[in-house]
């Protein structure tokens, strides 16, 4: 049923009803205004993995996913390879502390050598040394290595850290179509190559070609950079560029991964996710309670002030209800 209108001489046409009654089809535009004070504040009530969730959850995996049953390359999601960067820093922290205290044991070793021999010793033990370092062969020192082959001027606005430019528009070449850093992390046993661009856009062509090339240990970073800077951001997502994590990078890095829980692959694994996200400390209860205290605060501050005057007329007080 439509509304309907009517002409008054000198006077355009006038709806005749109401701008938000039953029969307006605009009623259906009308929103509730959100208060901006209440945004953080999560529900008390919870409804489990409702349709609304899954609705999200499934918009989450197609905007940052494009997973195809035809891959033949091998993936890694982005919290397996931060779990590998934070690992890896922790064990290069206890191997440095550890050569430190032989350093001191070796100083203190000295001693026991004849002051008119130890020149030779140590002669001696820095040729078998550089002799050993000539003859072997050069271990990279991080065991995995970040590709990043979106072209250099979006490399030089934001990148993962310690990543390395190397643009997808060079693996058409016949010759030198290799990093130095893919030529080091070829096919190693121990350490893997990472391969990202800003949306899983050009990184399968890229990680395909290198397996067909010859490349056995090359993974696609699931998500690509567009996941980490939505989810994580600064510091893990950066413009300077470095070959190592600071310490405070990798703090920073493992406090987001304590409370911050990825969206899956496929909605296959939402039972998980979800199982995951439920146990994530949830910020918003202490607000809550606040909160609550707050308006029990104000709540007996009104029923105070209430009885104060009722009771210099000498009325009763009714409780509050």
């Amino acid at each position: 049923m439509h509304s309907k209108k009517f002409t008054v001489s000198g006077v355009a046409s006038v709806n005749t009803l109401k701008k938000y009654s039953i029969s307006d089809r605009q009623i259906l535009d009308k929103r509730v205004k959100t208060n901006p004070r209440y945004a953080d504040i999560r529900p008390r009530t919870n409804t489990g993995f409702n349709t609304h969730r899954r609705q999200e959850l499934e918009h989450e995996i197609r905007k940052y996913y494009k997973v195809r049953n035809d891959e033949v390359f091998r993936r890694i999601s982005l919290a397996d390879l931060l779990q590998l960067i934070v690992a890896h820093a922790e064990d290069t922290e206890a191997a440095v502390s550890y050569q430190y205290e032989n350093n001191l044991a070796s100083d203190i070793n000295k001693s026991e050598v004849p002051i008119k021999y130890r020149d030779d010793v140590e002669l001696v033990v820095h040729k078998m040394t550089q002799l050993e370092m000539n003859t072997k062969v050069k271990s990279p020192e991080c065991p995995y290595v970040m590709i990043d082959v979106r072209a250099y001027n979006e490399y030089e606005r934001d990148h993962l850290t310690t990543a390395v430019c190397h643009p997808f528009s060079r693996m058409s070449r016949a010759v030198g179509w290799e990093c130095p850093a893919m030529l080091i992390y070829k096919n190693h046993p121990e350490f893997i190559i990472v391969i990202y661009d800003e949306g899983e856009d050009v990184g399968p062509e890229v990680v395909a070609t290198l397996q067909h090339r010859g490349y056995e240990n090359v993974f696609l970073l699931s998500g690509g950079l567009r996941l980490a800077r939505d989810k994580f951001g600064p510091p893990l997502v950066t413009n300077e560029i470095s070959t190592t994590v600071k310490q405070e990078v990798i703090e920073a890095i493992a406090r987001q991964l304590s409370h911050i829980v990825l969206p899956p692959l496929s909605m296959a694994e939402a039972s998980d996710w979800w199982e995951a996200t439920t146990k994530l400390p949830n910020a918003s209860d202490s607000t809550n309670d606040e909160m609550y205290n707050c308006t029990s605060m104000a709540s007996t501050e009104r029923q105070t002030s209430r009885h104060q005057i009722k009771a210099k007329d000498g009325q009763s007080v009714p409780p509050w209800r």
